[in-house]
Parts: structure tokens; sequence; C-alpha cells
């Protein structure tokens, strides 16, 4: 590591003629970094139990101020190498100037090749939502987006009702999935924290506070809405609901500060036009259970179908009605719901996984962690998470990993999984309850 920080020193002061290789240098040396919290599961698979119990008793993996710390400081270097050495963040730049297209009345959701490729397809009410942001320098802006999106991601797992120990199960697990989204400028961190938040206001009855994060999300991301699905298993229903109403109301009009109704009902229209041909455009190099369906049954099923045979299959679980009030029962829908919106996202990409590997690590804690449940969760490390690392042969990325889709392959049988439990759970408290008094 210290040959590799002299090398960028040298690079540094010879600006002129290792632009290239500075890069180069940064993007290893952020992969050396994190290479080591890699391996925890893959080394923990490899120990005997006991052996494995005295590992991970050590400070850095149980102190939870100490992990905060190393986010941060990760959240830090990504900063600095994104803002200052690697090339401007296309992603960033499509949010950035969203700003500027509201506010001109000019379309978000067309193209424009002088400023970034791709299309801005997030909610009309994303610019403001984002806008203190967008009104600092682009540059210092950026530079402050990776810590709030890490602070709010770290910040949602930190206030879970979850034992110090599963807290920092669910910071390590998560860790890698979130360097990727913030490497990329993503809003993911956000979106999986989300309905983690709309789950603690639910849990605390707060009604109206679960309704803002869930209309929240749906600005910015639309399949968030699944987050809604928490409602049913908590009483204050009619409060939900119009909270629910008075949200979708101010998020629909908040644009006008920037806009007039005239322009916003045309960027309404425009964004629900932009989000069909995002799906049909990215049906073939999505990372989802689309593409797995589409490859390996039949190209011809339609996106409709897969979704609605998810919905059913998600919905299933509401016939334990008298589960509901049981914590597994809760903790577990809330996993369904955040790999859910990822694995029927028929849009997802590598970036969106920070949301799936938050479900799949909350289905950790509260599943029988039988040979199954051991198998499925080092599985899904090894896929999901280190695919996207160098640990992943590049042979193997080439040939196996992105061809078959495998990144998304345990999340969606974890997925599986957590609705059998969720039955299970359903089947266990019917069982309880029919039992005679003595």
């Amino acid at each position: 590591m210290l040959g590799s920080a002299v090398s960028i020193n040298v690079c540094i002061t010879r600006r002129s003629n290792c632009d290239n290789s500075r890069q180069d240098i940064l993007k290893s040396n952020r992969k050396r970094a994190v290479k080591l919290l890699f391996m925890i599961p893959l080394i923990s698979s490899a120990m005997p139990i006991s052996s494995i119990k005295f590992f991970f008793r050590k400070p850095i993996f149980t102190n939870i101020k100490l992990i905060v710390v190393i986010f941060f400081f990760a959240a830090l270097i990504t900063a600095i190498q994104n803002t200052f050495f690697l090339p401007e963040s296309n992603n960033y730049k499509i949010f950035y100037y969203s700003l500027n297209h509201l506010s001109k009345g000019t379309d978000l959701y067309v193209e424009y090749p002088l400023q970034y490729f791709d299309f801005f397809l997030y909610g009309p009410a994303f610019p403001v939502f984002f806008s203190p942001f967008f009104l600092l320098p682009y540059k210092v802006g950026f530079f402050l987006w990776h810590f709030f999106f890490t602070a709010v991601w770290v910040v949602a797992i930190y206030r879970m009702p979850l034992t110090n120990n599963q807290k920092a199960f669910a910071f390590w697990y998560g860790f890698q999935e979130l360097l990727t989204a913030i490497s990329n400028s993503q809003t993911n961190p956000l979106i999986a924290a989300i309905p983690v938040f709309a789950f603690i206001a639910f849990e605390k009855n707060k009604p109206f506070w679960a309704a803002f994060f869930i209309l929240l999300g749906f600005n910015i991301k639309i399949y968030s809405i699944v987050a809604a699905a928490l409602f049913l298993l908590y009483p204050q229903k009619v409060k939900f609901i119009l909270s629910f109403l008075f949200w979708a109301l101010l998020f629909a009009v908040l644009p006008l500060l920037f806009t007039s109704p005239a322009k916003l009902m045309w960027q309404f229209q425009s964004w629900f036009q932009g989000l069909v041909q995002k799906s049909d455009h990215d049906k073939i190099n999505n990372i989802s259970i689309h593409r797995l369906i589409h490859q390996t049954i039949s190209p011809d099923i339609s996106t409709m179908s897969i979704v609605a045979t998810g919905v059913i299959l998600f919905c299933s679980v509401y016939l334990n009605r008298k589960a509901f009030f049981r914590k597994n029962f809760k903790m577990l829908l809330l996993s369904s719901i955040l790999i859910f919106q990822v694995i029927f996202h028929p849009a997802a990409e590598s970036a969106s996984y920070i949301t799936a590997i938050t479900g799949v690590a909350i289905y950790w804690l509260y599943c029988p962690r039988n040979t199954i449940d051991i198998i499925l969760i080092i599985t899904c490390y090894i896929l999901t998470v280190t695919s996207s690392t160098d640990l992943m042969p590049a042979y193997v990325k080439k040939n196996f990993i992105k061809p078959y889709v495998l990144k998304a392959l345990p999340c969606v049988i974890i997925w599986l999984r957590v609705l059998f439990l969720m039955h299970i759970e359903g089947r266990v408290t019917r069982t309880a309850l029919a039992k005679p008094l003595d």
C-alpha cells in the first residue's frame, strides 16, 4: 500500500505525464483497501464455529462507533477520488442539471448529450429534494453527496430494533455494496434506507412519517412504493391513508417552487413515458429476475407477467394474518420488500443491489440459520457482492456471472426462502393459537 501511495504522489507532481496512470492507481488502491473486508464471509465459511465467534468478537467487527468511523473514511476516500482525480460522474451530472432543466421549463426526460449521456428518470420533485446540493458549486455539492448517502444508510441500520452484534453484521455485510453505490454517485443507499425508516416509523406508531418516507421514495424511484405493503401489519390504517394522500399532494406540487402548473403537468407525462421506454431499453441488460427468466425459459414472457407473478407471491404472506404481530414476521416482510423491489425491477443494475443486500442481511438475522441458510448467505456474498470486485476472476465474470445473471440469482432464491419462512411463521402462530388452554 505504501508503494502505491508513493506512485500516487509521483503522479500528482507530474500531472502532465500521468493522468491516466493516476486514475488506474487510485482505482486499484480503493479495491485493495476493501479487499480484506470482502473476505470476511469467505473466511468464516472455512473456519470452525468457535474460531469464527472468537474472531468476530474483535472490536473492529462489533464496535459500532468504530464501524461508523470506518464508513466515514471510506466515504471520504471515495469522495476525494471521485471529485478530484477521476472523470466527472455522469450520474451526478444527470442529477445536477435536473434543477436547471426544471426551472427553465425544458423537458427533464430527454437526452442532453452536451451535458451527459443516458436519461433522467426520477420524479419531477427530485430536483427540489436535492436542490441544497445542486445550488452549491458543482464540486462542493458532489463532494458532500457521498457523505449524505453513506450517512442515510448507516443511520437507517443504526436505528433499527437490532442488537449491537446484529447491527455490526448488517454494516459489514452491506459495506461493499454501499461502496459500489456511492462510487457510482447513486441514490440507491437512500432507496435502501427508505423502507427501513418507514418500518421504524410504523413500529413507533407514527404512520404520518411512514407515509412521508414511502412517498419520498416513490418520487425518487417509483418502485419504492412497495414499502407501503407494511401498513397492513399495523393499526391506524385510516391515519396512514390520509397521511399518504397529504404527502402525495404536497410532493406533487412541490416543483411549483421552480416551474409553472402547465409545465409541471407536462413533466409528469414525460416522466411516465420515460419509465416505460427505460424498461424496454434495459430488457436485455438488466440484472434481475426478468433477465433470468428471459434467458432460461423464454424471452417472450412479458415484463408485466413476471411482475404480476411476483406480486401474487409477495401478497400470499398476507394469508397469515394472525402472524402480523410477530416480530420475525414483520422483519421478514421488510426483508422481502427490500429484495423484491430490486429483483423485480425490469431495469435493475449492479449499483441497485445495496437495497437487496440490506434485505438479505435482515433475512439472515431472522432465519433459522440451518444449513440451507448458511449456504445461501455465503453464496449471496460470493455471487452478488464480490462479483463486482477483483476477487472474482475476470474469466468467471465474463463467461458466467454476466451472461447467466448470477448476481441476481442468490437474491431471487433468498426472496423465495423469505416467503417460505413467513408462511412457516403463520403456521406456527395458528398452531399455537389453536391449542386449548389447560
